[in-house]
């Protein structure tokens, strides 16, 4: 199971984004250690019980050959070499089948190994090229350049020739239809992608130039398909953080999303399993899991903080504290906030539309909205609805 979560690319955003990697394999790793200590326990009992076998074994092998021994003495030899001639046969075919048995196995094996080294060197190949320059400790301004990405496999740029700076203490929303490469842009700007042509910089350091996992343990990204990691509350929301025994940050977090009587209600509180697949594990709603995700990007007290659709399963209070949150923590970071919901844009400094992966409109709210252009459609459809 940890290697699954650990590894699937459906959370991969979310695992390098929130520099989670590293917690997750050093948790691999202990409960691999576990079931490694608790097979070398057994082995001994394991070996005695082989050793008791094959003396049994033995006893037998013994007694036949020497009833063979007592038919040769007696006389009764043609008795004796047809005996023999059936052991010495059925032995040279159990020692043949084992041969097979075995290099079969060694052969199926090294398919699979040789099957994983291409992969692996198909993956190497696929990654972008990075540099180790270290980002420094603070997050002053991102700046994209006449950025293009184009997915491979596709006839189109998802991201086509985008300029934008942002600021420290900005609020950007980025809104547009499905499909006109929001998501994609937030990847970018967090340098799980890299452009095509043009630049992204942080602090003006182009962030192919720079060691990604530095840039990535200042951002804190809650995307629209978020794990629900099958851990307790508390590992849920410090997840990809240094290991901490005080408890007055994660219950900050907890607060800031509106989620402290959900987490008093369950059995064990912070300590709850969350997952209903586990004996003894509890289950939220997708609201409340949406505050679980948003309480995790919180909690990192990030440079940089997107949030793609952060409130799409939550009733109206929940997210209308959300936003509040949001727009009270502002000051010391860059915040990006990627929603449908226009009404929720009111809190961005600046507001960007995209379509078909252009910035087509810009501006604060309240001119986009007598702009009579495709935010003011939008908005109408929503208030429609």
């Amino acid at each position: 199971m940890m290697r699954w979560w650990a590894t699937t690319s459906k959370y991969g955003d979310e695992v390098r984004a929130n520099s989670m990697s590293d917690y997750l394999v050093y948790w691999y790793r202990a409960l691999s250690d576990r079931c490694d200590r608790r097979t070398l326990a057994a082995a001994p009992r394991t070996l005695r019980i082989a050793v008791l076998s094959a003396s049994t074994g033995g006893v037998f092998l013994v007694a036949t050959w020497g009833a063979l021994a007592w038919l040769a003495v007696s006389g009764r030899i043609e008795l004796a070499v047809a005996a023999t001639a059936v052991i010495a046969v059925q032995t040279t075919l159990a020692a043949l089948s084992q041969v097979v048995v075995n290099g079969a196995a060694v052969f199926h094996t090294s398919l699979y190994l040789s099957d994983m080294q291409a992969f692996l060197d198909d993956a190497a190949a696929r990654a972008p090229e990075r540099g180790a320059v270290r980002h420094g400790a603070r997050t002053e301004q991102i700046r994209l350049e006449e950025v293009v990405y184009q997915y491979p496999g596709k006839d189109k740029p998802a991201v086509d020739g985008v300029s934008l700076t942002l600021e420290r203490g900005q609020i950007l929303a980025i809104v547009g239809a499905n499909g006109s490469g929001k998501s994609t842009l937030t990847r970018l700007l967090t340098g799980i992608y890299l452009p095509d042509k043009g630049r992204v910089t942080w602090n003006g350091t182009d962030l192919a130039e720079v060691d990604p996992t530095t840039v990535w343990a200042h951002t804190g990204l809650v995307p629209q398909i978020f794990a629900q990691w099958p851990m307790p509350v508390r590992e849920n929301v410090t997840l990809g953080q240094p290991r901490t025994h005080d408890d007055a940050p994660v219950w900050e977090a907890i607060d800031a999303v509106g989620l402290r009587e959900a987490v008093d209600d369950l059995p064990a509180g912070l300590d709850t399993l969350l997952s209903r697949d586990i004996f003894g594990g509890s289950e939220l709603s997708g609201g409340q899991w949406q505050r679980v995700a948003c309480s995790r990007a919180l909690y990192r007290r990030p440079g940089l903080l997107i949030l793609d659709e952060p409130t799409s399963q939550m009733d109206p209070r929940g997210e209308h504290q959300i936003f509040e949150q949001i727009k009270a923590i502002a000051a010391g970071r860059i915040t990006i906030v990627v929603t449908h919901r226009l009404e929720n844009t009111r809190i961005a400094d600046h507001i960007v539309v995209m379509e078909h992966g252009r910035i087509t409109e810009q501006g604060r709210y309240d001119d986009l909205v007598h702009a009579g252009g495709t935010f003011a459609e939008l908005l109408e459809l929503s208030q429609d609805r």
